[in-house]
Formats: structure tokens, C-alpha cells, sequence
């Protein structure tokens, strides 16, 4: 039965994602609503100080005209004769204004507009100028007081001027712009949200991987070295309350040297499951030094082992004398060992292992060939997980992290690992390394 370690679903490194995100959303969203209600208050501010100006405006030009319509209005018998003839201030719009002179008793003299005004202030109170906003509007009440004769006359109280203008139109401006900054702002911040949360996944994407990395380690190391755990276990409380026999220490010599080779396996595939950081500091390591030599000492060390399984193994290199590749020798001895372990191991006896290199532009191929029962189409990534076993595959002084570990090896130096051929019958896989930068196989 094939056994393989599945893959934890990658978590929320710490959990922190959420969080960040709502608390840099609410950030975001708190300065764009300080951004729009700066913005909407100034805009607001500069169009009341234009309304401000244009009722100013207005009672310049209509307190000239006091004296005047005071003086036909006391010569006038009727003072609702002047009420509504003609125009004395010209208006935008006789809803949107309204101007109203009164001599200095208080007395109405003349009115001009139709907008709505709040009721004139009480008469103790009629000498000083008063602005008061009401929902209507913005009004002004001031005393008018002129010169008489010549520029050094004394100035004289004429009467009371009244003017109002209309808000609707600032309002109607204003009522606008807060929905738009409305919307503006729950589109930004709707925008911030995801460009956010793009730019955080990026981010935490390595603190991701050395975190799945870690629980994957953990994970993996807690399954396989439970057996080898309680298989000491028994031996030590079976054992040596009895005797302490050689065979028995031996036995449980053998299970910790294999629980060691284990955490060696582990702890290698964590490291190159850490990334690029971890692999900047592996290349601080690499130097250049020939494959064909270190593929030739090799053969020479698992001869012996071949030899006894009744197997050839040979070395073909047609053509070449030398293949340059930078990297790590001891790792890459280790990629190759494994290989060719699998290899004795799956092939019959009378069969060849082949170690076929080839260069092809600025990389070399190197084809570990076996004549084992080979590896189906549809298991061809399958036997690269960690802990898989074929079906007819024994555990023992085998884990299922040799093809694993390979495979990190090759991609940690810019290559890669693959089954090259499952037929049965036959088994070939392909290892791709980068040739030394600056170098020629010869």
C-alpha cells in the first residue's frame, strides 16, 4: 500500500492577515474621511465667505438708496405707493433676495424681493449691525447713517437696511459634493481594501512558507519517528529488565542510528523548503569542481554494493572528459547517492544501472537508468512526495525521502529532477544542473 505524508493546508502565518487587514483598512478609511471632511469643510467655508461678500455687496449698493426713499416717502402721503414699483436693487431672482429700507423710526419704507425673512431685531437692539443664518438664508441688518453737505458734514442717522440672500443654491452645491466624497471615499477605501491585501499576501508570503515548512517538519517527524519510538520502547522494557545482551543493545543501536538519519532527512528538506533566503546562504558554499569525477568516485563506492546484488554498473560519458558545475559537492554527492540506491534496489539481479551524462548547451543531463519494474505514467510526481512507497516497496532502511530530498538538492542548484522514462521494465530519471558560468564540457 503506498504510504505518503500529505501536505498541511497552508495557514494564515500567526494569524495576523485578518487583523492587519482590518486594522490597515481602518487606518486607510479614517485618513480618507479626515481627507474628505477637511476638503468639505474648506470648500464649504470659502462658499459661505462668498455669500458673506455678495450680501455685503448687496447693501452697499442698496444703503445708497436710503435717503432717497425716505425722503419721497415722507413727502408721500401713501407710503404703499412705493411698496413694489419699479426696481431699485436689480436681483437675480426675486425668490432668492430680498432688501427692506426702514426711515429711523423703524418704519418700513420700501421692500423689494419675495424671499422669506425672519422678523426685524427688537429696537434696543436695531443699532448694531447683525448677521444671523437661518434655514432660508443669510441676513444683514445694519443702520445707515450719511454725510451731510459737503465731505466735512456731520453724519446723521437715515435708518435701517435689511438684506437677505438665499442658500439653496450653496446648499444644493454642498448636498452634492457629501454625496460624492461619500462615494469617493467607500471606493477608495473599497480599493485600499484590496490593493492591501494583495500587497500583504505578497508580503507574508515567505513568513508563510517557513511556516508551513515548519509544521510540515513537525508533522512528518512526529508520524515516522513514532514507530521507531515504541519500537525502543518495547526493546528497552522487554530486554533489559532481564539481561543486557549484545544483540539487544545492537537492535537498539540500529533503531536510533535510523531515528538519526531520519532527523538528518527532515531537517535537510526544512532548510531547502525555506526559500531563497536560505538559499542565498547555501551559494555562500558553492564552488566549481568536475561532475564526471564525483559521478566516477561514485560507481567506484556502490560497486562493492552492486557487485553483491549481482549488478553492473556502469559509467557512459561518450565524448567528454570533463563536465565543470558550481554548487555544493556534498550535496550533490548526496542527490546522486540516492539515486543510485534506488536504483540497486529496485533492479533484479543480472540487471545494469547506466550513469548516462550528456551536455546539452549550457546544462548537463545526467540519466540514472534502472531495469526495475519501472514507474507508471500517472505516479511520475507521486514518488516525490515525502514517505511515498511504491506498493511492492519494503521500509526497511528506507524512510520514502530519498527521491524528496534529490529533487530539493537539484532545484536549490538551479536544476531539476524528473522520471525521464515509466515504462516498465525500466526506470530513468533525469537529472538537470546548470554547466560552470564561463566554462565549455570538453
Amino acid at each position: 500500500m503506498a504510504i505518503a505524508s500529505t501536505p498541511p493546508t497552508a495557514p494564515d502565518p500567526l494569524r495576523l492577515r485578518p487583523r492587519l487587514l482590518a486594522r490597515g483598512g481602518g487606518f486607510a478609511l479614517l485618513l480618507l474621511l479626515a481627507f474628505a471632511g477637511a476638503m468639505y469643510w474648506g470648500i464649504a467655508a470659502d462658499r459661505e465667505e462668498d455669500l458673506h461678500h455678495r450680501v455685503e455687496q448687496l447693501a452697499t449698493v442698496a444703503s445708497g438708496q436710503l435717503p432717497l426713499l425716505v425722503h419721497e416717502f415722507h413727502e408721500q402721503s401713501n407710503a404703499n405707493k412705493f411698496q413694489g414699483d419699479g426696481v431699485v436693487v436689480e436681483a437675480v431672482g426675486s425668490s432668492h433676495q430680498r432688501v427692506r429700507w426702514f426711515d429711523g423710526q423703524g418704519q418700513l419704507v420700501r421692500q423689494q424681493g419675495d424671499l422669506p425673512l425672519p422678523p426685524p431685531p427688537p429696537p434696543e437692539l436695531r443699532q448694531q449691525v447683525q448677521w444671523r443664518r437661518w434655514p432660508g438664508g443669510l441676513r444683514l441688518w445694519q443702520p445707515v447713517r450719511t454725510r451731510s453737505g459737503a465731505a466735512g458734514g456731520v453724519l446723521r442717522h437715515s435708518g435701517y437696511l435689511e438684506v437677505g440672500l438665499s442658500d439653496q443654491e450653496l446648499q444644493t452645491e454642498l448636498a452634492r459634493m457629501r454625496r460624492g466624497l461619500l462615494l469617493g471615499t467607500i471606493g477608495a477605501a473599497l480599493v485600499a481594501l484590496a490593493l492591501g491585501r494583495r500587497i500583504l499576501r505578497s508580503a507574508l508570503a515567505p513568513l508563510q512558507a517557513q511556516v508551513v515548512a515548519m509544521q510540515r517538519f513537525t508533522a512528518d517527524a512526529s508520524h515516522e519517528l513514532r514507530h521507531p519510538l515504541t519500537m525502543m520502547r518495547t526493546l528497552v522494557a522487554t530486554t533489559l529488565p532481564e539481561s543486557t545482551s549484545g544483540e539487544a543493545l545492537g537492535r537498539i543501536d540500529a533503531v536510533a542510528a535510523r531515528m538519526g538519519c531520519l532527523l538528518d532527512d527532515l531537517l535537510l528538506l526544512a532548510r531547502h523548503e525555506q526559500g531563497a533566503g536560505e538559499g542565498r546562504v547555501l551559494r555562500g558554499r558553492w564552488r566549481r569542481f568536475d561532475l564526471l569525477d564525483l559521478l566516477d568516485d561514485l560507481r567506484t563506492l556502490h560497486a562493492a554494493a552492486a557487485a553483491e546484488r549481482q549488478l553492473q554498473l556502469v559509467l557512459e560519458a561518450p565524448g567528454l572528459t570533463a563536465v565543470p558545475v558550481e554548487g555544493q559537492p556534498d550535496q550533490l554527492e548526496r542527490l546522486f547517492t540516492n539515486l543510485l540506491s534506488n536504483a540497486l534496489r529496485h533492479s533484479p539481479a543480472g540487471g545494469v544501472v547506466r550513469l548516462a551524462v550528456e551536455v546539452q548547451g549550457t546544462r548537463v543531463k545526467v540519466e540514472v537508468m534502472d531495469q526495475g519494474p519501472g514507474i507508471p505514467a500517472a505516479l511520475k510526481e507521486k514518488v516525490f512526495e515525502r514517505f511515498w512507497q511504491g506498493g511492492g516497496a519494503s521500509r526497511e532502511g528506507s524512510a520514502g525521502l530519498g527521491l524528496a530530498i534529490a529533487r530539493a538538492i537539484a532545484h536549490a542548484h538551479d536544476g531539476d529532477l524528473r522520471v525521464a522514462d515509466g515504462r516498465s521494465g525500466r526506470c530513468s530519471l533525469e537529472v538537470q544542473l546548470p554547466l560552470g558560468r564561463g566554462e565549455e564540457a570538453g
